[in-house]
């Protein structure tokens, strides 16, 4: 149960290539079930996308001063609601206006908290689309308009709470993530610095496609196809420095179903990043087991359990190799051979 404490819209007025003006709502929406229902759809849907950055603000208030406009209003208390999203809608229409490609919208603000009492600060652009609607008197299609918040696109969230722990491993600020400046002007305007950690990233992405894989009731060979899907598509993101899309990793690994696996990637609040590059060392473990003990190191591939060359006991807790190689056979052989 999420309840809106408070909600706006006010509209952004940007064309491709045009500036950018403004125009304010009066006052502060009444929270009604339309309200309610489309905030807490916002909600929903900015939390189901993968593909969003992570950070937490600038230090830069300066030239970053949405921090301080959201400090004052939910942490200090020293102006209202209504007065921030005056405050913050001129910082977006700034921001909006030095990025030629970047178009307007309603936005919508909104203070949210849930029954466990976190909070968070939610803005989103949207728009209203055309559609048809069947009247239920006459059964006529008649045109009607609606909110699109299907084709969200430019989306932020500040975790309220965590942001008061003060804590410098947390990360408390999401966006939509897009590719090219549009999603770079909203980043700034929240004045979030994304912070990007490759190693870190990918190991939580592994741990989410292994997770996955198990949660899918999965046999051996189609775990260790699909994680051979995931592995060589970060793989090639890797040997090319390129940076991942967690939507196209998706539609690799699990074609039949790709939306079930991007909401993998956020259950939980994992926060995984869209868009950085898969650290090399870090993907080996989705087809890689790696242990090491005082008196001995394993390095061994999936495959080898499929294909007859270990056999893991679970029961008994015991791994046994198989088909070893004439050398190491030959080895052992000749350690053993006192014993023998």
């Amino acid at each position: 149960m999420h309840t809106i404490n408070h909600a706006i819209i006010h509209k952004l007025v940007k064309a491709k290539h045009g500036k950018a003006a403004v125009v304010e709502r009066a006052e502060v929406l009444s929270i009604t079930d339309p309200v309610t229902k489309l905030v807490l759809a916002i909600h929903d849907l900015y939390a189901s996308k993968a593909s969003k950055g992570y950070g937490r603000f600038e230090a830069d208030e300066v030239n970053y001063p949405s921090a301080s406009i959201l400090r004052n209003v939910f942490l200090q208390k020293k102006i209202g609601f209504f007065e921030a999203s005056k405050l913050l809608l001129s910082v977006l229409a700034s921001k909006a206006g030095a990025v030629a490609l970047a178009t307007g919208g309603y936005v919508l603000m909104a203070h949210v908290t849930n029954e466990a009492g976190v909070s968070w600060f939610i803005v989103a652009i949207i728009n209203n689309v055309n559609g048809s609607v069947i009247n239920d008197a006459t059964l006529e299609v008649v045109d009607a308009m609606h909110v699109d918040i299907e084709n969200l696109r430019v989306a932020g969230r500040v975790n309220l709470t965590d942001w008061a722990k003060v804590d410098a491993d947390i990360r408390y600020i999401g966006f939509l993530k897009q590719r090219g400046e549009v999603a770079d002007y909203f980043k700034v305007f929240l004045g979030c610095n994304e912070l990007i950690a490759d190693t870190e990233e990918t190991k939580k992405l592994v741990n989410a496609l292994k997770k996955f894989a198990k949660s899918q009731g999965l046999d051996q060979k189609q775990e260790e196809e699909f994680l051979q899907s995931a592995f060589n598509y970060c793989n090639e993101r890797n040997k090319n420095d390129e940076p991942l899309s967690l939507e196209a990793l998706s539609n690799m690994a699990w074609p039949n179903d790709p939306q079930t696996l991007q909401a993998a990637f956020v259950e939980g609040d994992v926060q995984i990043s869209d868009g950085f590059v898969p650290d090399g060392r870090s993907i080996k473990a989705l087809m890689r087991m790696k242990y090491k003990t005082e008196y001995w190191t394993i390095d061994i591939d999936r495959h080898a359990l499929s294909q007859g060359y270990a056999h893991y006991n679970q029961k008994k807790g015991e791994l046994t190799l198989l088909k070893l190689p004439a050398k190491l056979k030959e080895e052992l052989d000749y350690e053993m051979k006192d014993d023998a």
